[in-house]
């Protein structure tokens, strides 16, 4: 959970890679320190996890499969691995491998010979019974299987992921942008002018984090959504380029009945790219070892996109129900417009 330094400007080579800081919001658990003083596995090896459930799926088309199996496999809680696959895939992993599952039985619906009926198909890919592939089936495609196998329509195949779009980060992965139109949208909290070179060196906005986060941000009232964290990030015409401001937050509904000693934000309605960054530690230890990898890529996918920054700011989303001692997930939030 960390603060961003301004980033460069629409298509500018400039490297700002010594400009981007760390920050924490919540003081580092015990069991999640130890768990990084063991080493736990870095991005090669997340990756490596979904290469490995992936196959593993591809391999168990024809079988029935659970998801403790696959956790199982994976070496991950099912919690971990169902929001690893989910972030990966688009689709929860029991739906993805459904889809899958679907989508080979359609090819051997076509190639099978008059001996092989739906109910054949049905059983070679899991299925307990006829009539539950043939909803599913339906559901998916629009037809049902014998009606595909008689008519002229194509349908639209779910193929194996491709891991490959995927970015290594040190011990995580980063995802290729989702695309939101965020309305209009209010914050409060506790905000700081941030010097860059000295946040580089002290960290100051991790102290600005944990004070907030642990000793103000339940009296917030109004939230949209408890438990939720924002960290956003406003680099003003007033700030010079070596600071910017950087507000504490939570998001709120209303600004009625606010005390006014927090320190808000309204930021206008618009198209943002969201990148979700999902690590194999506590978000605690999101860092600038991670953070330098996380925003470069950022930085060149929009340099690579038909879109340009749109507004001064940006914002890190940190659920901290979904924190645990092996699993960081936080959504980074960028304004787009396009070129």
């Amino acid at each position: 959970m960390n603060e961003r330094a301004q980033p460069h400007q629409p298509n500018s080579q400039t490297n700002r890679t010594s400009e981007r800081e760390p920050r924490s919001v919540l003081p580092e658990p015990a069991d999640s320190l130890q768990l990084v003083n063991r080493g736990i596995p870095g991005g090669t090896e997340t990756l490596g996890t979904i290469e490995r459930v992936l196959e593993e799926v591809e391999r168990r088309l024809a079988d029935k499969i659970v998801l403790d199996e696959l956790a199982e496999h994976a070496y991950l809680s099912k919690f971990h691995l169902h929001r690893l696959m989910r972030a990966a895939t688009g689709l929860p992993l029991m739906e993805y491998i459904r889809t899958r599952k679907l989508s080979a039985s359609a090819h051997a619906l076509l190639e099978a010979g008059e001996g092989r009926t739906v109910l054949d198909t049905a059983l070679a890919y899991g299925f307990d019974h006829e009539q539950s592939y043939i909803r599913a089936f339906k559901r998916q495609f629009g037809v049902t299987p014998a009606q595909f196998r008689r008519g002229t329509e194509e349908i639209r195949l779910v193929e194996r992921f491709d891991p490959s779009v995927l970015k290594e980060i040190r011990q995580g992965i980063v995802f290729e942008p989702t695309f939101v139109m965020k309305p209009r949208s209010l914050y409060a909290g506790r905000k700081a002018n941030i010097p860059i070179a000295e946040n580089f060196e002290r960290y100051t906005a991790n102290a600005h984090g944990v004070n907030f986060f642990y000793g103000e941000y339940a009296k917030i009232p109004n939230k949209v959504k408890p438990g939720v964290y924002i960290g956003l990030t406003l680099y003003p015409p007033e700030c010079s380029p070596k600071t910017t401001d950087y507000l504490t937050s939570a998001e709120v509904y209303s600004l009625e009945g606010l005390a006014p000693e927090w320190d808000t934000a309204e930021i206008p309605a618009g198209k943002y790219a969201v990148f979700k960054y999902i690590g194999r530690f506590h978000p605690e230890h999101l860092t600038i070892l991670q953070l330098n990898e996380i925003w470069n890529y950022m930085d060149e996918w929009i340099l690579n996109s038909p879109y340009e920054q749109a507004h001064g700011h940006h914002f890190e989303y940190i659920d901290i129900a979904l924190a645990r001692a092996d699993y960081c997930e936080a959504d980074l939030y960028v304004p787009i417009r396009d070129l």
